[in-house]
């Protein structure tokens, strides 16, 4: 636990501290006194990363900065992962690595919204700001008529993942919508299918069960009621709502 920014080729403590309760200040301190996070920072600054900043809060780890183009994103965020996840006591405190490195000129880091929340306060509205933010202009990506995830779609629900877990005080609900095609039977089966696979992702990212519940809307919440491709791709989509617990 404990968040530090890797700034300049350094790392630092934030100003905003984690919530926490007394009993966690001691264990805090002892992981502060270890040296993991110098030997991070000796990490990156051999890989000649000096752009990266790093922002850890509780088991969340999350690389920004902005890379100069693809190739050198991808290298970066698996020289960062491994520096992270090779230190004996990184390793154990970090249990999920977000990309929010964005590339110039590109798009932002899937995870940029996760670094936010991490360095601010937890609240319900933060949370689902956060989810907001992270979904904005994407989509979880499935093929056609199958509820398995793509690939390509992993970082960006791990960035879910993420705020999850950040925000474990609170509900997640995963809702799956489809498009208009097909009979209402088949995609309400389709929906509950493709919300089951994220919740099942999400869980094995670090999750709790417990926080998560995957709804199958079918094609009976419409964002757009037209039928046409642009309307076909706007209602089938992944939503995500934050809710207190009971």
């Amino acid at each position: 636990e404990g968040m530090y920014v890797f700034e300049n080729g350094k790392f630092s403590a934030t100003a905003a501290a984690p919530l926490q309760s007394q009993s966690q200040a001691p264990a805090q301190a002892t992981r502060a006194a270890s040296g993991w996070v110098g030997d991070i920072e000796d990490a990156f600054s051999a890989a000649g990363y000096t752009w990266l900043d790093f922002v850890a809060r509780e088991n969340i780890g999350v690389v920004t900065g902005v890379a100069p183009d693809e190739d050198t994103k991808r290298r970066a965020l698996e020289a960062a992962t491994t520096a992270i996840m090779a230190d004996p006591t990184g390793g154990t405190e970090i249990n999920l690595v977000v990309d929010g490195i964005s590339v110039a000129e590109g798009e932002p880091g899937p995870g940029a919204s996760v670094a936010a929340l991490a360095r601010g306060g937890i609240s319900q509205d933060a949370c689902q700001q956060a989810l907001n933010e992270t979904m904005e202009g994407q989509k979880i990506q499935f093929p056609t008529n199958r509820g398995d995830i793509s690939p390509v779609s992993m970082g960006l629900l791990d960035a879910v993942a993420g705020i999850a877990m950040l925000c474990d005080d609170f509900n997640v609900e995963i809702g799956s919508h489809t498009d208009s095609r097909g009979s209402d039977e088949y995609n309400l089966v389709l929906s509950q299918k493709r919300a089951d696979a994220v919740k099942h992702y999400l869980e094995e990212k670090g999750v709790s069960t417990e926080q998560l519940t995957a709804v199958g809307y079918g094609e009976g919440v419409p964002l757009d009621t037209a039928d046409n491709a642009e309307a076909w791709g706007r209602n089938s989509r992944t939503e995500f709502k934050i809710s207190r617990q009971p």
